[in-house]
C-alpha cells in the first residue's frame, strides 16, 4: 500500500470508531436531554430554603451585625468601581457608556443592600 492509501485507511478506521463511539452514547443524551429542561436549573434556586437566623439578640449584638453588613457593602460597592475601572483601562470598546451602566447597577444594588441592612430588625430576647 502506498503512503497516501495508508492514510485514508487510518482516517477511516478512526472515524469509524469515533461514529461508533457517538452511536452508543446517543441514546444516553438524548434521555438526559428529556428529563432535565431549561427551566429547571433556572428555578432550582427557588427551592432553596432561607438560612435559619437566631430568633432572638441582644441591641449590642444586633448593632454590631448591622454595622458588619454595612462595612460589608462599602466594601463592596468599593471593589466593583475598581473593577469597572480596570475593565475600563483593559477594553476601552463602548466605554465610557459601559462603565457608567456597571456603576449604576452596582449603586442600585449597593443601595438595596443597604435598604434592607437598615429594615434587618431580629426580635430581641426578652430578658
Amino acid at each position: 500500500m502506498t503512503f497516501g492509501q495508508r492514510f485514508l485507511l487510518s482516517l477511516f478506521i478512526v472515524l469509524a470508531a469515533i461514529f461508533g463511539l457517538s452511536l452508543c452514547g446517543y441514546n444516553y443524551w438524548e434521555q438526559t436531554a428529556q428529563r432535565e429542561s431549561p427551566l429547571t436549573f433556572l428555578l432550582s434556586s427557588a427551592d432553596s430554603q432561607p438560612v435559619e437566623l437566631p430568633v432572638c439578640m441582644d441591641e449590642a449584638t444586633r448593632e454590631q451585625i448591622r454595622a458588619v453588613l454595612l462595612e460589608g457593602l462599602d466594601n463592596a460597592l468599593r471593589n466593583h468601581i475598581e473593577h469597572v475601572f480596570e475593565v475600563w483601562l483593559k477594553d476601552d470598546r463602548g466605554q465610557p457608556g459601559r462603565a457608567r451602566t456597571g456603576v449604576s447597577q452596582g449603586i442600585q444594588a449597593y443601595l438595596k443592600a443597604r435598604k434592607g441592612a437598615a429594615d434587618w430588625a431580629p426580635p430581641l430576647c426578652a430578658g
